[in-house]
């Protein structure tokens, strides 16, 4: 396998290529519906892209939120004080992918991560080898294709954390390919830094080092109109995002992550969340670190990290002089571990359920996806020092063996064993399809329905109210129905059956349709002398 790398490194991606693509295929079904999302921030991406891609707007008015107090959004979106829905996330992957959409196809939405996560293992390649050597640097990339975090969010294709660290490796590689007779390679790695920003601004600190230490370390192929041409590239790349910032929420350095229906802040408070979001916005808490480290990195993928653990161990004792790129390699590695664990691991995940109910599909897992690919050449050192036990003969045979004990374990957990693997989650989102469908049918185009959780099911063919309360139990949204009935239909879709279907204000629930367990009723004020058509 070791003999022919360049043959087993394309065979690899085109295989790869294939899986990917045929995995963020949405499963076929008999409705006509836009594509689902298992995750909000997908829907809200693949809409505003989307309507990007088609329209050029990043913001959709809704008068009906005069009424409903800016209640009427999808999880993942914001709305403005006037009741405009806008993006509710950073802007950089929405405009990109909206850009690329306009230019081949809006089809092409759910591609464009999978082709990335597959140019990034090859840059990965690339950067491996200079650092490490040939053997390592294959090794690593068929860990990384079938590693399962990395491999499950290339196929979770409206996310943006895969794509920010493609589009890293692609232009991390383009520096060192750089040469003295030519701009090139320096432009479009500025190019490609610049839209890894924009879509994960939060990552400056860390990344910035990394192109430092890179920078110091290739000194002496840059001279300065190179580095000036590079940070100009990068600036161009990521002005687009500032511009739309600016136009959408008034400040060049404010995102959909701000709450917008807090008081305007003063400069300086914004400044202070700035800097608070680039170092430590969740706070630290050395408890939190070690407890989210050890639950969501280290125990969950307990093999790897196993691997990961002994081949440190076997560089570190081997004997021989080894090549100072790689203790500058665990140097920054060291460094990283340090800021994402501290940074991300300080946060208490608010929404208990979904930490219960997913495994990869914790943020936690997405997040630290630069971590997993750091510890890749260090697994690849493990398996190396293992088939050192065998004779010369037989040590790719070991070498497979060993692989596909990898490969088994993180395809069963990427495809089969949880609820939120992906043939799982596939099937999930084919079923929303089914009872978005079967809602839309009974319900007015112009309808609003209050959902709990299930937001991402009706839009955007419907306008939706989310909730993670029932409804009765919803004191604001009962006191805003009232109105916001006179004007549309306003429907409430249950996860079980309401034992009292008489609610606060007058309203009262009218069966409509059973949807398996679930409940679609229509809520009345009684005094308006509405007439139901179920």
């Amino acid at each position: 396998m070791l003999k022919k790398p360049k043959f087993w490194l394309i065979f690899l991606a085109l295989i790869f290529s294939g899986v990917y693509f045929w995995l963020a295929t949405p499963i076929k079904t008999n409705t006509n519906l836009s594509p689902r999302f298992d995750w909000p921030d997908e829907t809200a991406n693949y809409y505003w892209a989307k309507s990007y891609a088609q329209s050029g707007q990043l913001a959709v008015f809704e008068p009906l939120n005069l009424v409903a107090k800016n209640q009427i959004h999808p999880r993942s979106f914001n709305v403005l004080p006037d009741g405009s829905l806008v993006p509710g996330s950073f802007l950089g992957l929405i405009l990109f992918y909206g850009i690329l959409a306009k230019i081949f196809s809006v089809k092409f939405l759910l591609y464009l991560t999978p082709l990335l996560a597959i140019l990034g293992g090859l840059a990965f390649y690339s950067i491996i080898k200079k650092i490490f050597d040939q053997k390592v640097a294959l090794l690593s990339t068929v860990l990384m294709y079938s590693h399962p975090a990395w491999w499950y969010y290339s196929v979770t294709p409206m996310l943006p954390n895969v794509a920010f660290v493609s589009l890293l490796l692609i232009s991390i590689y383009f520096l060192f390919k750089e040469s003295k007779n030519s701009f090139s390679p320096v432009l479009v790695s500025g190019l490609l830094f610049g839209l890894a920003i924009a879509i994960r601004p939060a990552e400056i600190i860390w990344v910035g080092f990394i192109y430092l230490i890179i920078l110091i370390y290739l000194r002496h192929k840059f001279t300065f109109t190179k580095v000036a041409l590079f940070l100009a590239i990068a600036f161009l790349a990521i002005f687009p995002t500032l511009y739309q910032q600016q136009n959408l929420y008034g400040s060049f350095m404010s995102s959909g992550y701000d709450q917008l229906s807090q008081p305007t802040t003063t400069a300086a408070c914004q400044s202070c969340q700035i800097v608070k979001s680039l170092f430590l916005p969740f706070g630290f808490s050395p408890y939190l670190v070690a407890y989210n480290f050890w639950t969501h990195f280290l125990s969950r993928l307990w093999w790897l990290s196993l691997l990961a653990l002994l081949g440190l161990i076997a560089f570190l004792t081997s004997p021989g002089k080894q090549k100072d790129e790689i203790f500058g390699y665990i140097l920054v590695s060291l460094f990283l571990f340090i800021w994402l664990g501290a940074y991300y691991g300080s946060w208490q995940f608010s929404d208990l359920l979904t930490v219960s109910l997913n495994t990869l599909g914790v943020s936690y897992v997405r997040y630290w996806l630069p971590l997993y690919l750091l510890s890749l050449p260090f697994i690849a050192f493990g398996l190396l020092w293992l088939t050192s036990f065998f004779k010369n003969r037989f040590k790719n045979l070991a070498l497979v063996f060993l692989l596909l004990l990898i490969i088994y374990p993180n395809a069963k957990l990427v495809l089969f064993e949880k609820s939120d693997s992906i043939i799982l989650v596939k099937e999930r989102i084919g079923s929303y399809k089914q009872i978005a469908s079967q809602v839309i049918n009974v319900t007015e185009p112009e309808s609003v329905i209050i959902t709990v959780r299930k937001d991402k099911v009706f839009f955007p063919e419907r306008k939706v109210i989310h909730t993670f309360d029932s409804l009765p139990k919803n004191q604001e949204l009962l006191g805003i129905i009232p109105d916001l009935a006179k004007l549309v239909p306003v429907y409430y879709y249950a996860l079980t059956a309401e034992n009292n279907l008489q609610l606060a204000n007058n309203l009262h629930l009218v069966l409509i349709k059973n949807i398996g367990s679930e409940v679609l009723y229509r809520v009345i004020l009684e005094n308006n002398n509405l007439v139901l058509t179920p």
